[in-house]
């Protein structure tokens, strides 16, 4: 069993082959001695580089399109263009290859970055936030699974990071939300057990999630893999938050 995973929604362009028999069989950690792995910072041009580096993996494991088990691509929420050309190079090999495609939201792949790099536990809550840019962040809340990875407890937000729901009790902040806007972190920042300001969307972290969801059956066809477009629904989020919380106060 082999994913490839593409991910180009930051300035990251990060692609990876994973054979988790190659290791323990487990998804345990995102990070495997039987991964093949490119991950470079390049600049808004990064997706262009994509899919010269998925043929470069994919010789030098000695593999073809028709030898993997799935695609793995992260469906955002990031840059548009660059999104657009993963979701792209994705279906085009699915739809080439008759493979089944495994959309995974960038932000759970940065949960689980910080999960490794922190070393979380069982139980350990994570927050995720990162640069949306125009002074807002995309962010969601996240529990750490006995397997080691994260299970997101909600919905992916798109807000002002003044109004980041913080837990009641221990958390890890996760992304660089807290370096884009030092000030309005702050408060979480100071609140936060343990941070976590480097993580992004890795391909190895796509693949090991897309794995899972290969095993949950969660997998598409690649005329349904499509982006997210979190700032297109915002508005109708926040109604139903404050709905919500309107309903609970009438309770």
């Amino acid at each position: 069993m082999t994913i490839l995973a593409i991910d180009t929604s930051t300035q990251w362009c990060s692609v990876a082959l994973v054979n988790p028999q190659g290791g323990s069989g487990q998804p345990q950690s995102p990070l495997s001695s039987g991964d093949l792995v490119r991950h470079e910072n390049l600049g808004p041009e990064s997706s262009q580089h994509a899919l010269d580096w998925v043929e470069a993996l994919l010789e030098e494991a000695q593999l073809s399109f028709r030898d993997l088990t799935g695609i793995a691509v992260g469906i955002g929420p990031g840059a548009f263009t660059g999104i657009r050309i993963g979701v792209g190079i994705g279906q085009g090999m699915a739809f080439a290859a008759d493979l089944p495609c495994l959309p995974i939201v960038c932000l759970d792949a940065v949960a689980l970055e910080g999960i490794h790099q922190l070393k979380l536990k069982e139980n350990d809550q994570v927050i995720v936030a990162v640069d949306a840019r125009m002074s807002e962040v995309y962010w969601a809340r996240y529990m750490v699974q006995a397997n080691g990875l994260p299970e997101r407890q909600d919905d992916v937000y798109l807000s002002a990071p003044k109004d980041i729901d913080i837990p009641a009790t221990a958390f890890a902040l996760v992304g660089n939300a807290v370096t884009a806007y030092p000030e309005e972190m702050l408060a979480i920042r100071q609140q936060a057990m343990a941070i976590d300001e480097t993580a992004v969307p890795h391909a190895r972290s796509i693949a090991r999630l897309g794995l899972d969801a290969l095993e949950k059956g969660l997998q598409v066809s690649a005329a349904e893999l499509q982006p997210i477009y979190v700032r297109d629904k915002v508005a109708q989020t926040i109604a139903e938050r404050e709905l919500e919380k309107s309903n609970q106060e009438k309770s």
